[in-house]
């Protein structure tokens, strides 16, 4: 066998570990389920509680909702944006805020509250366990 014969072996072998659209839609959709859950975990476990919180709860936890792209199978996981589900809050920076309480100046305090970083937290812990599910999913589907 040459090296032409040989490289073009090789391209047909590889060329069977490329997944279709459908086992794409099935491997991303399996990831997407990881992280839709861990962020609901991190959204509900983040909220302020206290003194200093909001005394209108908004519940985000309606608002996730995934989609997919047809063309080339990715599932997408985010907020949705309507009448019921205010998804838009999500998309503000939570950097953190001075809280101010208190009636009248001598009794006036002011207080940090942190950001409630919970979609970047959601990204950073659910990498290693997106790739995972993808891969099992993966693994199940070329009968690995």
């Amino acid at each position: 066998m040459d090296l032409v014969e040989g490289l073009e072996q090789l391209d047909n072998e590889l060329g069977k570990l490329i997944p279709t659209e459908t086992q794409k839609k099935a491997m991303t959709k399996a990831g997407a389920e990881v992280y839709k859950q861990l962020l609901t975990k991190n959204m509900n476990n983040s909220l302020h509680k206290g003194k200093h919180s909001r005394d209108t709860k908004i519940d985000l936890s309606k608002s996730i909702s995934m989609r997919y792209k047809s063309e080339d199978g990715a599932t997408f996981v985010g907020f949705k944006n309507d009448k019921e589900n205010p998804g838009y809050i999500a998309r503000f920076l939570n950097d953190g805020y001075m809280a101010h309480g208190g009636k009248g100046k001598n009794s006036h305090s002011t207080k940090y509250i942190p950001g409630l970083h919970f979609q970047e937290h959601s990204i950073e812990e659910s990498k290693n366990d997106v790739l995972e599910a993808e891969a099992k999913v993966y693994r199940q589907l070329n009968g690995d």
